[in-house]
């Protein structure tokens, strides 16, 4: 789990943002990016029950909703009325 996957997570730029919580901040990727003690699970597509075959680029298919189709792992479900956490 890192920081960026947090819902107190927020986007600065393509390098860092910043926790919500502390104002620190935190990088995306490698050293001090690790998730704290307050992380809470941000909602996206890769964490929902209803994703399933992912490949290694990540390309997955909804179930959740009326129509299957492709989705990305990565992409936000924070409105997503097929979203169930796993």
């Amino acid at each position: 789990m890192k920081h960026v996957d947090c819902k107190n997570y927020i986007h600065l730029d393509v390098e860092k943002g910043m926790c919500g919580l502390t104002k620190m901040i935190v990088p995306i990727d490698g050293e001090g990016s690790e998730a704290c003690p307050e992380f809470i699970e941000v909602e996206k597509c890769g964490n929902c029950k209803n994703f399933a075959n992912e490949d290694r680029y990540g390309i997955g298919l909804c179930t959740g909703l009326e129509k299957e189709n492709w989705a990305y792992s990565s992409c936000g479900a924070f409105g997503c009325n097929g979203y169930k956490a796993r």
